[in-house]
């Protein structure tokens, strides 16, 4: 027997709830301490962060998209375990799905299937016992299809997300730099103000010298502090110079901002169908460290198509420092899970290579493409380096924002300069067939 639920009414097209509670028939859900509307009243607390984080996957707002709320659940043993369930939205021309709740035991799995077939199955792999949103799925209907064997599997579906435009035109736009405050972030600022980004990304030392209390407060947020609704940083090693980063994390958790936890600075969240992994290059990061075991089932339980991470300390780099070989595990554990692009700082430059594998080899298949973004405001460095990475595109003369375009199959880049400035580039890239259970 299949059971249907359509919602016929667009219920919410702007902010868009992560931590939504579970609403039933046609409400909404709402309630997001880390959305757009919601941030003011969000904890301060850095173990609670750390706790919401882990339970949360979040699913940034995302233009002209529209949310209702859903009530589909089963678990291992019922009577209708296995009945499957239709979601649909008219007019809609893709749907994402909320799961509240995955509880998978091995050799059990749901589903989601359109009128084109099988699109995409999760298993014990996937998000086990957290909130999430799915990849989205082309048409107005899908089909939920559970195969619960084990009494202790369950789910639970409380929402979803129905796309007003074809999935490859649903753009959503971040804006990455780092290095910021910074003689010029009065001027970089501008430019984030005018990409209007859904996200905005940093790539580490984004207050000088120290990352202190008073350098945030003083520096970076009477220029940059207006970002903090939509703004998901990471450390650089200037942050460091204040024992434990502890600057850093103050200010963001003051603010509201997911920053992964004091220890950590590590986190992932969801943009369109991209996942999004801030990493944190001034702790261990090899393969066998906590934050290299993190990484890997991070990328393994993601279920979005597209994949782009961030941290300071570039693999490859041109610039005055050069190339960072102590990046290397990270790099690989990214290509190994076919991820496509890395965001970096700590060269005060702009560079662009081509996608590369973490030994310098150029991998259009497999490889990563990555981007130093050092230029949002703090002078720029003029000494170069040879770099073993493909690069083909530098400058180190021009302060400015990466805009990337993000859609379901891949992504438009473009430099941004200040005002006054002339240089610029731009490319664009297709995200690699990740592997499906």
């Amino acid at each position: 027997m299949t059971y249907g639920i359509t919602v016929r009414r667009t219920v919410r097209t702007s902010v868009i709830g992560v931590t939504a509670a579970a609403a039933i028939g046609t409400g909404i859900a709402v309630s997001d301490t880390l959305s757009h509307s919601g941030r003011d009243s969000a904890t301060t607390n850095a173990a609670a962060e750390a706790a919401a984080t882990d339970r949360h996957v979040q699913q940034v707002a995302q233009p002209d998209v529209a949310e209702a709320a859903a009530d589909v659940r089963a678990s291992g043993g019922d009577a209708d375990a296995s009945r499957t369930r239709r979601i649909c939205s008219d007019g809609a021309k893709w749907l994402r799905v909320r799961f509240d709740d995955l509880t998978l035991h091995a050799g059990d799995s749901i589903s989601l299937m359109t009128a084109r077939g099988k699109d995409l199955t999760l298993t014990s792999r996937n998000w086990q016992g957290k909130s999430f949103y799915t990849r989205a799925l082309e048409g107005a209907c899908l089909s939920v299809s559970p195969r619960l064997r084990h009494t202790g599997s369950s789910y639970a579906i409380s929402a979803y997300q129905a796309g007003q435009h074809p999935l490859p035109q649903a753009e959503v736009t971040v804006a990455a730099a780092g290095d910021i405050c910074g003689s010029a972030c009065n001027q970089t600022d501008d430019v984030v103000t005018r990409i209007n980004p859904a996200a905005l990304i940093t790539a580490g030392d984004n207050a000088y010298d120290r990352g202190s209390s008073s350098d945030y407060r003083q520096k970076y947020d009477p220029h940059w502090g207006k970002f903090n609704k939509v703004v998901h940083p990471s450390a650089g090693n200037h942050e460091y110079k204040t024992s434990g980063a502890a600057g850093y994390f103050g200010y963001y958790e003051a603010a509201g901002v997911p920053t992964g936890g004091r220890g950590k600075g590590y986190y992932s969240f969801d943009v369109g169908d991209w996942h999004l992994v801030a990493l944190n290059s001034n702790i261990s990061d090899s393969a066998g460290s906590a934050q290299g075991q993190w990484l890997k089932q991070d990328l393994t339980a993601s279920t979005k198509p597209c994949t782009m991470a961030y941290w300071h300390h570039p693999r490859f780099s041109s610039g005055d420092h050069g190339d960072n070989s102590g990046s290397a595990d990270l790099y690989k554990i990214l290509t190994d899970h076919k991820a496509d692009v890395v965001v970096n700082g700590h060269d005060h430059h702009y560079e662009r290579f081509a996608p590369a594998t973490a030994d310098g080899k150029k991998d259009e298949a497999n490889g990563l493409r990555e981007f130093v973004i050092g230029t949002g405001g703090r002078t720029l460095y003029s000494s170069t380096h040879t770099s073993r990475g493909p690069s083909e595109v530098f400058n180190n003369k021009t302060f400015g924002v990466g805009e990337f375009r993000l859609s379901a199959t891949g992504y438009k880049f473009a430099f941004r300069p200040v005002a006054g400035r002339t240089f610029t580039d731009s490319v664009e890239g297709t995200c690699h067939a990740k592997t499906r259970p």
